[in-house]
Parts: C-alpha cells; structure tokens; sequence
C-alpha cells in the first residue's frame, strides 16, 4: 500500500476544478510545444522514429530537483513502482505510433486523429473503473469521436507534397492505434491509483512520472541501439534543414515540453479521473491546430474546420455538465446541513 500523508491530504476529494487539477491542466497544455517540435523535426530532415520517441520521455530527470525539496522522498509503494514501470513500457509503444504517425502526417491532421481517444478512453474507463456517464459527457465523447471521422472523410485533401498515398494511410492508422493505446493507458493508470491507494499529492505525481520515465526510456534507448540510432545522430544533424545547433535545441525543446506534457497528464489522472484527462488531451487541439497553420503554414481544410468545431463543442458540453453536477452536489450538502441543524 502508498504511504499516507496528513488525513486531510489523503482524504482530498477529486474534483475538475481543484488547484491541484489546475496546476497540471496548465502543465499539459504548456506541453503542446512537444507536438509542434516533433513535427518540426520530421519536416526538416528528420527521420529517427526511436529517437524521436525518446524525446517524448527522457526529460525526467527534470523531476529530480522539485522531488528534492519534498519532505517524504517515497509516497509509493513497491508495486505502485513496479506497475508504473510497466505502464512506461506501455508509453514507450505509444510514443512509437505517434512518432509514427507524426512522420507522415501534418501536425493538425495527426492532432485530430489522437482526439479519438477520448472515445477508447470512454470504453477502458468504463470498463476498468466502471466511470458513470451523465448526458453531457456522452455528448462530449460522442462529438470529439465523431471529428476525426468527419476528418477522414477528407483524407488526402492535405497530404504533403512528395509523400506517397499509402504512407499518409499508414499514418493515419499509426494515429488511431496510439489514441486506442493511449486510451487504455489513461484507464490503467486510474486503475493502478486506485488499487495502491495513492495520495493525491504533487510529489506522488512526479514519482509516478518518474517511474514511468525511467523504464519508458530504457525501452526506448533499446530500439535506439538496435536501430542504430545514436550513429546517424551526428550525420542528420549536419544535414538538418534548420542547422546543426538548431537541430540539437530543437531536441532539447521538444523533451522539454514533452515532459510538461507528461507530468501534467499523470497529474490530472491522478487529481480528476482517466475521462477528465482525454477532455484536457483533446482541448489541446485548437492550440495545435492554430500552432501548426500560424507556424508550419499547413491547410486549414473545411473539414478540419468542422472537426474543430465539433472538438470545442464537445468540450463545452463536458464543463457544462461538470458544472451542472458540481452546483447539484453543493445544493444537496447545504440541504443536509440544514436538516442536520
């Protein structure tokens, strides 16, 4: 079992709009620079897939420092640890689809795709820690599910130039399949916190990230060896289409925000629930899809203009309902307060 804290700690509700739930709502949207990057690499000369899904995990020794400074240095149990280690693994795998998936697609094609998993989160959530569903979050999952459909009904309309029919289908496949993984992953690790029992604190986050970083890159840096990534490294660099030094701050910029990314989403799983987490993933997607036109110049098709549309739409309706229950459940906790006095 976790190591509890303060009773009042351990016993801290979860709720959509805690400050704990802010701060890393903040941290994952702060994260959208990792997707931009990542295409920016690709689109310059880039091409390591394992390198590139590195990037995505390797900047958890960020975490080190702020976990110095917290007054219980292990708020996880062994197989706490040892579950999340497998849950990097997990990461690893999905990392691999959307770098994937970010090499044949543009940035706002793949970002509508991944939105999907809002509906495989919807199943997993439901299926492995029986998540209740109220009207408005199941409009919400069925309009941010139906963008992506909307989307491929477009498909080629935006494919870039030089890049071959089938490997902007290969793409888009590598997209659904690391939503569905993603989806699964969210579930999971609900799943696992709710098993352990852990406390809802910021230094149990980092160390669930933690865990999660450290085996998610070992995966990594195996396929990167077998790959021989680490040998073509200084070759791409030199042939980077921005520079060799620009090629090397893309890098560390990207694992950067990724890690942002990364700790806010554990945060919010662990503040909120699995479903919350996919409705902030897909709430990213008006960023990026403003990112990717303003600066990788990319078409805004009118069906990417409708799947937006349905994503905010969706969305809205999620907050509506969050508030509506929110607003309900003070009522009936005055109305007790009241009959009790």
């Amino acid at each position: 079992m976790a190591t509890t804290q303060e009773g009042q700690e351990s016993s801290r509700p979860k709720s959509t709009l805690s400050p704990f739930t802010l701060v890393h709502a903040i941290l994952l949207m702060a994260g959208s620079g990792g997707n931009l990057l990542l295409r920016v690499y690709f689109l310059h000369g880039g091409s390591r897939l394992w390198l590139s899904s590195l990037l995505q995990v390797a900047a958890w020794p960020l975490l080190l420092l702020p976990l110095s400074f917290s007054t219980k240095k292990f708020n996880l149990s062994l197989s706490v640890y040892s579950v999340f280690a497998f849950i990097g693994i997990l990461w690893a795998l999905d990392c691999y689809l959307y770098a994937l998936a970010s090499a044949y697609l543009p940035l706002s094609t793949s970002s509508l795709v991944i939105s999907s998993q809002l509906a495989f989160t919807s199943v997993f959530a439901f299926l492995l820690v029986r998540q209740r569903f109220t009207p408005f979050s199941f409009n919400a999952v069925v309009l941010l599910t139906i963008g992506p459909v909307v989307l491929s009904m477009g498909e080629g309309s935006d494919r870039p130039e030089g890049e071959s029919k089938g490997k902007y289908i290969l793409g888009f496949l590598m997209a659904v399949a690391a939503a569905a993984l993603i989806g699964f992953i969210f579930a999971f690790m609900e799943l696992a916190m709710r098993r352990g029992k852990v406390v809802q604190t910021y230094a149990a986050a980092m160390e669930m990230q933690l865990a999660i970083g450290i085996s998610s890159t070992v995966f990594c840096l195996v396929g990167m060896v077998i790959n021989n990534d680490f040998q073509v490294i200084p070759r791409e660099a030199n042939e980077f289409g921005l520079g060799k030094t620009k090629y090397y701050l893309v890098l560390i910029g990207d694992a950067v925000f990724w890690q942002l990314s990364n700790i806010g989403l554990v945060g919010l799983v662990s503040g909120a629930s699995s479903l919350f987490v996919a409705i902030m993933t897909a709430l990213q997607l008006p960023f990026l899809e403003i990112l990717a036109v303003i600066f990788l110049h990319e078409k805004f098709s009118a069906s990417k203009g409708i799947a937006l549309a349905l994503s905010i739409w969706g969305f809205v309706s999620y907050l509506y309902g969050e508030k509506k229950q929110s607003d309900k459940a003070k009522k009936a906790a005055q109305q007790e307060l009241v009959t009790i006095a």
